[in-house]
């Protein structure tokens, strides 16, 4: 795998990370985020993990 892939599933993944972050700070702060936002993002930091893991060989 080339680096650049690796590094823009990380990115990806890091993305994520922060997205949900913001979901949640949201949801404490107004509580009115939906929980299909919440679980959406859960998938989302889910599916990025995942494919940076794969790209760094560990399965």
């Amino acid at each position: 795998m080339t680096k650049a892939l690796k590094e823009a599933k990380l990115e990806a993944h890091l993305d994520a990370v922060e997205k949900h972050k913001a979901l949640l700070e949201q949801l404490h702060l107004n509580g009115n985020a939906h929980l299909d936002e919440v679980n959406n993002s859960l998938q989302t930091l889910t599916l990025t993990l995942e494919e940076y893991l794969k790209i760094i060989g560990i399965p």
